[in-house]
């Protein structure tokens, strides 16, 4: 029994430790620029689907928590919020909206996209609204704000010069979220391999409403 106990309990602590380090690793990976954001800032906080209730699901907090200190960095910026009503009710966006409202980020601070169902779609219809900003950033969990940055290098390569990093990752933040949110990303790099970003281009970043990885609406969107 103690054995076991104690296999379990390195089997955690290693899980602990690999998340904590993939998540480090993309919170510093390209590509991004390697430099404070500077002048006007827009930042796009990727959506998630709210709890059945309707009420703010734990990564939608973390990924709203994300964008309003990333934002608190500078003076002039915006948090755009992305992702439509993925069941009744409110959409992903507004519901991180209210969040960072009750955080006291002023409403001319924020912009609503409520279109998106996918992570691609959420950089689709939200760099157009961050396109003409001095520094641009991608906020949400360290592994999943890299996948995205990759995509905005696909979509708008011309925005290549001003592509900032979020202050996506803190120490031991949100441990219980950090295990699934990193054995996600995994699962995807693995799935698709090293041409994931030239199918999903091929693929016109979308197989009937969804990014190629995203068509059977998974867990960690």
């Amino acid at each position: 029994m103690i054995a076991a106990t104690a296999i379990v309990a390195s089997a955690v602590i290693v899980a602990v430790a690999g998340a904590e380090l993939l998540h480090w690793r993309a919170s510093k990976s390209a590509p991004a620029m390697d430099a404070a954001p500077s002048g006007s800032y827009g930042i796009v906080v990727l959506g998630f689907p709210s709890r059945r209730d309707g009420s703010l699901h734990p990564i939608q907090r973390w990924r709203t928590k994300i964008g309003v200190r990333s934002l608190s960095l500078v003076q002039s910026g915006v948090l755009v919020f992305t992702g439509g009503a993925s069941r009744r009710g409110a959409s992903e966006a507004e519901t991180m909206a209210a969040y960072a409202a009750g955080m006291r980020v002023p409403a001319r601070r924020i912009g609503l996209e409520t279109r998106s169902r996918s992570t691609w779609e959420n950089l689709r219809f939200a760099l157009p609204m961050v396109e003409t900003y001095d520094s641009i950033a991608i906020a949400s969990d360290p592994m999943h704000a890299a996948r995205a940055r990759r995509y905005a290098m696909q979509q708008r390569p011309d925005l290549s010069a001003r592509i900032v990093f979020a202050d996506n990752y803190r120490f031991m933040e949100r441990l219980w979220l950090k295990v699934p949110t990193a054995a996600y990303e995994l699962y995807v790099g693995a799935r698709f391999g090293a041409d994931l970003s030239q199918r999903v281009t091929q693929a016109g970043g979308v197989v009937g409403e969804h990014p190629l990885e995203e068509q059977n609406q998974p867990p960690y969107k």
